[in-house]
């Protein structure tokens, strides 16, 4: 058997995460937690072959009936759920445009940290420019130029 590197990566990371729920001891976030995540590879799978308004369907009830688990399943959920489907038929493009637009702005809030810092480029001189032989701006002979003697050096 031939383990690619996403299925590796998938593996390793559902092994953290059922040693974490085990020790933890949040076992009953496992059923919801395979809705949820089952929902949203469907709608992705789905979405990817094109069928946009089964996979709208699909995630809603993956992601509905994962959030009716967490808050301990009643019939006015499944109720509930029931009628946003069918309220949702018809209207599945525009729902998926606002789930595309949800996603694409968590994925920027994420890569936001991961950006590099913008830089700015100074050329550099190898060689310092030649001093004129005669001064451009020569100074009147009324200013005072400053006295300049020898430095004392002060020792402790």
């Amino acid at each position: 058997m031939h383990i690619n590197k996403r299925q590796s990566t998938l593996l390793g990371v559902s092994l953290i995460v059922v040693g974490l729920v085990w020790w933890l001891h949040l076992g009953w976030l496992i059923l919801p937690g395979i809705l949820a995540v089952g929902g949203y590879m469907a709608y992705q799978q789905r979405r990817q072959m094109g069928r946009v308004a089964e996979a709208v369907q699909i995630g809603l009830w993956g992601v509905g009936l994962a959030l009716l688990f967490l808050l301990h399943f009643s019939l006015a959920g499944i109720l509930l759920l029931a009628g946003a489907s069918i309220l949702l038929r018809g209207r599945e493009d525009q729902a998926d445009g606002y789930i595309q637009n949800a996603l694409a702005q968590f994925g920027r809030r994420s890569s936001r940290t991961a950006r590099p810092v913008p830089t700015q480029h100074v050329p550099i001189a190898t060689q310092q420019p030649s001093a004129p032989l005669t001064p451009a701006n020569p100074r009147p002979s009324n200013v005072e130029t400053p006295a300049v003697g020898e430095t004392t050096r002060l020792r402790d």
